[in-house]
C-alpha cells in the first residue's frame, strides 16, 4: 500500500489505526517505496480509468457528477471482468461478512512484558511515560527487555521499535515492512 492516509503516518512505525488494526487481525501490511506508485501498480491504473472515464469532462453539476460516478463504480464491480480475479467480477467474488470486531486480543507469551497503550499513544517503562504511537491506542505491546539500557516493543507479531532508557522521549521506530 501506499504511505499516505489512511494506511501509513509519519507517527512510529509508519501505522495508522487502520493499519494497526489490519496487523493485529493478522493482515501482513508492506507499504512501497515512498514516490514509487509503480510498486501499486494495479490500484494506480484503477485510479487513472476512473479519473478518465468520470472526470473528462466533468459533469455540469454534482448530482450528474455523482450519477456517473456510481455508473462506473457499479460496471466496475459488476460487469466488467478483471484479469486478477480469474476474468470474473468483484462483485462476483466478494461475499459480504458481518463486521469484524474492533479491537482483537493480541498474546505475546511469557516471555514479553505487556502494556497497554492510552489513548494519548503512551506506555509506562521505567517508571516514565514513553510514547510509543496513538495507533496503538487500546493495544497492548509486547516488550522484550535487551540489557538495561534497552527494550524491543513489539505489536502484534511485528517489531515497531526500541526504548532507551538514556532516550527521555518515546519510542526509537524500527523499520516496519517497508521496501527499500
Amino acid at each position: 500500500m501506499d504511505n499516505g492516509s489512511p494506511f501509513g503516518t509519519t507517527g512510529p512505525a509508519g501505522l495508522s489505526r487502520l493499519s494497526a488494526w489490519w496487523t493485529a487481525l493478522g493482515i501482513r501490511v508492506e507499504f512501497i517505496v515512498p514516490g514509487h506508485p509503480e510498486q501499486n501498480g494495479a490500484h494506480e491504473q484503477m485510479h487513472r480509468v476512473l479519473k478518465a472515464e468520470t472526470t473528462r469532462p466533468t459533469s455540469s453539476h454534482l448530482r450528474a457528477q455523482q450519477r456517473r460516478t456510481d455508473r462506473w463504480v457499479k460496471n466496475y464491480n459488476q460487469i466488467r471482468p478483471h484479469e486478477g480475479l480469474g476474468q470474473r467480477t468483484p462483485g462476483g467474488v466478494y461475499r459480504s461478512q458481518r463486521a469484524a470486531v474492533r479491537k482483537v486480543a493480541l498474546n505475546y507469551g511469557p516471555s514479553l512484558a505487556v502494556r497497554r497503550v492510552r489513548s494519548n499513544g503512551q506506555i509506562k517503562w521505567r517508571g516514565r511515560m514513553r510514547f510509543v504511537g496513538e495507533a496503538f491506542s487500546g493495544y497492548p505491546v509486547g516488550l522484550k527487555i535487551k540489557s538495561r539500557e534497552k527494550c524491543l516493543v513489539y505489536f502484534a507479531s511485528g517489531l515497531i521499535g526500541e526504548l532507551l532508557e538514556s532516550d527521555p522521549g518515546g519510542i526509537r521506530p524500527a523499520r516496519y515492512a517497508r521496501r527499500s
